[in-house]
């Protein structure tokens, strides 16, 4: 496609770069950040600098570089080339986020389905499993080798948006390029699951079974709203980062399509996040009419006003995407 070449063109010039991804970013965004950098870096003509508003999430502390993101673009800063990862509306960057003047070209590396392209290159493959497999490919074609931190990086992103490859945009492609990672660059799978899933807190145990008392089915079982509360965290002494992969619980029940999470948004309102069985509920599609996006199986928004008006509005959203669903098989 012709925003491969010209992404391929872009990084292959090198000079200063300004690497960066959505707010709040998670495995798939940092670990593409991260892996990006270290191949830039790897080749000695680029100066990159990592940058994000917001906190690395507690399960990913342990990634190499992490400790190099800044969260303000330096001042005076000018950067020939801005990379944003995983990333398919530009309002997802934040209102702060810096202008062409010092951003330079922007190249978006992205795989979701219900984007708002942006940038002056915007590199999007929905069948991508995860932006790593992007930046995989990128690295092919220039021909540039996979060192250690970015083959790591690389397989954290995999595992973080295929849900350890048990999620249905798990893939041949995914499969061979986390096989590659581990026999020719030396990943170790149970290292990272280690790091990422078996360093939870006494608070987030705590936190799960209250959030587990809210579960309320809706539409005849197919959908799960769970919340949770600035008190429900409080009161378990967890923090935010434990609230990652909460929804999956409410998704994993039998019969159920839909798990819906809602939790409070900073500055107001609510966030909500859906996962979804992806075989009639596109949470992508949902999240994006709603001012949000995802995929398939996973997707968010945030929504102004208090609970119980989120809760209805999303629930509203939902029955009329399981309507569309049933309008389709019969007309099938």
């Amino acid at each position: 496609m012709p925003e491969f070449a010209r992404a391929t063109e872009l990084l292959a010039a090198g000079g200063k770069v300004l690497m960066t991804c959505h707010r709040g970013p998670d495995g798939d965004a940092f670990g593409s950040m991260v892996a990006m950098t270290a191949l830039l870096r790897s080749r000695g003509h680029a100066q990159v600098t990592m940058y994000n508003p917001d906190l690395v999430p507690r399960h990913l502390k342990w990634m190499p570089m992490r400790k190099s993101l800044v969260h303000r673009v330096p001042k005076g800063a000018r950067y020939d080339l801005t990379v944003v990862m995983d990333c398919g509306d530009a309002k997802l960057l934040g209102r702060d986020f810096p202008g062409s003047d010092i951003t330079g070209k922007v190249v978006v590396l992205d795989h979701h389905a219900s984007g708002r392209p942006f940038g002056d290159v915007f590199l999007c493959d929905p069948q991508a499993a995860s932006v790593g497999v992007l930046v995989a490919r990128l690295a092919d074609r220039l021909g540039w080798p996979i060192g250690g931190d970015a083959a790591l990086a690389l397989y954290v992103s995999l595992v973080s948006d295929t849900g350890w490859f048990r999620h249905s945009n798990t893939n041949a492609e995914a499969l061979r390029l986390a096989a590659r990672l581990v026999e020719q660059h030396g990943v170790d799978p149970w290292f990272v699951s280690e790091q990422m899933t078996e360093q939870g807190s006494l608070g987030r145990c705590r936190l799960i079974s209250a959030a587990l008392a809210t579960l309320e089915p809706a539409h005849d079982g197919k959908v799960m709203f769970m919340t949770v509360t600035e008190a429900m965290v409080r009161d378990a002494k967890a923090n935010w980062d434990d609230t990652e992969g909460l929804v999956n619980y409410a998704r994993s029940i039998r019969g159920v399509e839909c798990g819906v999470l809602i939790t409070p948004a900073k500055g107001g309102g609510c966030r909500v996040s859906l996962g979804s069985k992806a075989h009639i509920i596109d949470a992508g599609v949902v999240c994006l009419e709603l001012g949000g996006g995802g995929h398939p199986g996973a997707a968010g928004c945030v929504l102004p006003g208090e609970l119980a008006e989120v809760r209805a509005t999303v629930d509203k959203a939902l029955g009329v995407a399981l309507a569309e669903a049933q309008s389709a098989q019969v007309g099938a």
